[in-house]
């Protein structure tokens, strides 16, 4: 069964953005882990599309445990990377 990609909508890296903006403004760690689930949905969403080829800068993203494995997948593992 072939997926459907849905197209990049440029939004959706301005949404990591103000997720991780938001996230370092709350110290309730349920909001947080809120929070970091709907950061992972857009983050997924923009590496399954390949629509999108730049790490995030480091003010768009979550604290090393909070980050989807995805990110480290993607951005940090690639052959050559040390």
């Amino acid at each position: 069964m072939a997926r459907h990609h849905q197209p990049y909508k440029a939004n959706e890296k301005a949404d990591l953005g103000q997720l991780a903006m938001t996230f370092r403004g709350t110290r309730e760690p349920a909001e947080r882990k809120a929070i970091a689930v709907e950061y992972a949905k857009v983050l997924k969403k923009l590496i399954r599309n390949r629509s999108w080829s730049e790490m995030p800068g480091p003010e768009d993203q979550l604290p090393d445990e909070y980050m989807p494995e995805e990110f480290f997948q993607s951005w940090l593992r690639h052959p050559g990377n040390s």
